[in-house]
This record gives C-alpha cells, structure tokens and sequence, in this order.
C-alpha cells in the first residue's frame, strides 16, 4: 500500500512540472516590461525625467497597455512638454481603453483638459517652404507647407530652420497660455557657397522647479493558485495498535489566494491525505491501519521581496475530516488490539505551517517547502454502546515535504 501511494505521488509531480514548464516560455516575455517600468520609476523620483520617458517608452514596446503611457504623460508634464503629455494620453484613451477603469479614464479626460488650456498657438512661416523646422533643439516632421501651426507651453522657445544651401536661422519667442495671434517669420538666406549648415546647440532657460508628482505604484497585487504534492510522516498512532512502524503517506492539495502587498497573501486550501501504518509485531505481520484526511483551511502566506527567488511561509488552520480503518488485525490466535481497535472517524481542528523556497518565472510558480500538520484526535472515535471511545490519546503531528507549482496573475 506504501508503494501504491509513493508511485500516485511521483505522478502527481511530474504532471504539475509538466503544466508549469509548457506556461514558463509563454510567461516570460512579462519581465522586461516588469523591469523597465520599475526602472522609469526610479529615474523618475530622480528627477531624471527624459531617461525615464525612455525606460516607460521600453515598457510600452514590451507591452503595449494605457499604464506605461500614463507614466510618459507624468514625466513629460514636469517638463512642461504639455503637447507630448497630451499626445501620450489621447494615444491611451485611443487604443488602450480596454486596460483603464473609469477612474483612470476621468483622470486622463482631466489631465488633457486642464494641460490644453495652457497651450499656445503659433503660426511659423518659413521661407523656403520645405526648410527644416527646429523648435527647442528638436527637429519637427517634414512639411511641403511653409506655414505650420504648431502648440507649445508658456515659456520662451527658441524657434529655428536650416535647409540646403541656405544660412540658418533662429529666434526666441515667448509665448503665454491661450494665445492663438503669435506669428514669427523665418526667411533663410542663400548661401554663396553651399555649406553644410549646422544648427548651434540651444539649451532653453530652466522652468521653475515643477512640484514633485507622485508616480504610479508598482506593488504587486493579484490572484494566484498553487498545486502541491507532499509526504507526510505520522507522529503518533491509535493507543491499542502495538509497534507501530515508520511509514509515510502521500497527500494532494490545491490551494487558491490573493496576493494583497509585497510580503502578505491570504488562501483557501484543501487537500486529501492518505497514511497507512504497519505493525512490527511478530504474531500479526500483515496488521496495519490506515488514515485518511481531508482538510479545508485558510492560511496567511508571507513572502520576501524577491522578483525571481524568494523565500515563503505559511501558517494557517481550519478543519479536518479523519477517517481511521484496519485490516488483518485478527487472527485465529486473537486480536492485537484486543477489541480496541474499531473504524473510526470524526471532525477535528488541525493547524498548518510551512516554511520554504519558490521561483518566480514570470508568473510560473516553482517552490519545496517543509510542512507540518497539529490536530486534535478527540473526534476520531467509536460507540461502544451509548459511550463514544476515542481512538487516539494525544494530539496528532504529521511531519513532511511538498513540492508545489502555480500560477501568479500579479
């Protein structure tokens, strides 16, 4: 009966590797969006803005969603370039609708209406029409128009052109919020020997230290569920079944959970044990019992900060159905037990802990842990006539390792 449940058990195993290894490839690509947005954050409170543009940027390609072109909206507002900020909002209402909840709608909705009313209008004429258009050190997309109309923050900007076989130009304009009459007039003179131009470097004037916006959390959140496969060692035995011998069972548990910050998580556990025991006594040889438990509980799991290894703990409790049968107890010479020995089972209380590893592979859950199970045993008993017997005389402790794999949708 021992080598029935060991072979159930490999089995298990193998099929919950096998699931986590076919979910592992398809999972992976997940990380590098998870590290270049937890990178822009850190740039960020830096106040290093561009460089985190370019890390929320690089999320954005790993995982086209509204939450890393919010974050190019934030850094591009603290530097006052309200048209990319509007354009990065515009483009998540636009295509990414499906990720956002109403709040982070409205809030987008509000962030493009107030940032508009502090948009200028200028009218550039340019003279030749296709000559390049430079506005603060950046060149814009080519026109055949010479007059463009572009938006721009309050502030001063410096405003240029350069095209082949002219002189470069540049000015500086100020502008304020809701102008829309503002026009500057650039005419590129010809050069009498062509000449490369090349625009001088423009650093425009700080802005005013803008105020310290808070960027998006990144705290992991979510749903996860966990199968595992265990043995168990019993530590203790019914009172009237003599010699005992070491053994161990296998047992199945699945368990279901939300992660609710870094280092915390709640789950619902079941599972179902199963432990048979011989007896080393000479005249009984093939004497054993066997027990069977099914457990229900909740637990509080508690994790370290780890992104790819980390170590976990659990410890929980709730209620366990026993189930105690014996087979070959009786003999034409007697019975070991005595008569003592009768099916049983009832409802106790047990508590769980485990203490263990897990690797994280972009959502795939792989982990061991060391398991320990506390019961009471006084509701697995018997009726001898009106009386009910108890089977055990102390607690039960059962003693063991598992193996588990998962799946973590935070």
């Amino acid at each position: 009966m021992g080598r029935s449940h060991g072979r159930l058990l490999l089995t298990l195993c193998a099929a919950i590797l096998g699931l986590a290894a076919q979910l592992s490839p398809a999972l992976a690509q997940v990380e590098p969006y998870r590290q270049h947005m937890e990178n822009g954050i850190k740039l960020f409170q830096d106040r290093n803005y561009r460089a985190a543009i370019a890390e929320f940027e690089a999320a954005y390609k790993e995982k086209p969603k509204a939450s890393p072109l919010f974050n190019i909206a934030l850094a591009e507002k603290a530097i006052f370039n309200y048209p990319r900020a509007i354009a990065a909002l515009e483009r998540a209402l636009a295509q990414h609708r499906d990720t956002m909840d109403e709040g982070d709608e409205r809030t987008a909705r509000s962030a493009i209406e107030e940032m508009r009313a502090l948009l200028a209008h200028l009218t550039i004429e340019l003279s030749p029409p296709d000559a390049t258009l430079i506005i603060d050190g950046e060149e814009q997309p080519p026109s055949s128009s010479g007059t463009r109309v572009v938006e721009l923050g309050p502030g001063v900007h410096r405003i240029g052109a350069r095209a082949k076989g002219h002189a470069s130009a540049d000015q500086s304009v100020t502008v304020v919020s809701g102008e829309r009459d503002k026009k500057v007039k650039l005419t590129l003179a010809p050069e009498k020997t062509p000449v490369t131009a090349t625009p001088q470097p423009f650093t425009p004037p700080p802005p005013p230290p803008p105020p310290r916006p808070v960027p998006l959390s990144f705290a992991p959140q979510g749903y996860y569920v966990i199968g595992a496969a265990s043995l168990l060692v019993p530590i203790g035995h019914p009172r009237a079944f003599p010699m005992p011998e070491a053994n161990s069972g296998g047992a199945g548990s699945i368990r279901v959970g939300y992660r609710v910050n870094t280092p915390a998580a709640f789950d619902v556990m079941f599972q179902y044990a199963n432990i048979a025991t011989g007896s080393g006594h000479p005249g009984y040889q093939n004497a054993s019992y066997t027990l069977g438990s099914t457990r229900v509980g909740l637990n509080v799991r508690l994790m370290t900060p780890g992104q790819t290894w980390r170590f976990v703990g659990s410890i929980g409790g709730g209620l366990t159905y026993d189930d105690v049968s014996f087979d070959s107890i009786k003999t034409p010479a007697g019975d070991i037990c005595e008569g003592r020995c009768q099916p049983a089972a009832g409802v106790n209380a047990f508590v769980f802990s485990e203490v263990g590893v897990e690797l994280d592979l972009g959502g795939v859950l792989l982990g061991f842990s060391l398991d320990s199970y506390f019961q009471s045993s006084r509701g697995i008993s018997y009726k001898d006539g009106d009386d009910d017997i108890p089977l055990y005389s102390a607690l039960l402790l059962q003693l063991g390792g598992s193996l588990h794999a998962g799946y973590a949708f935070w």
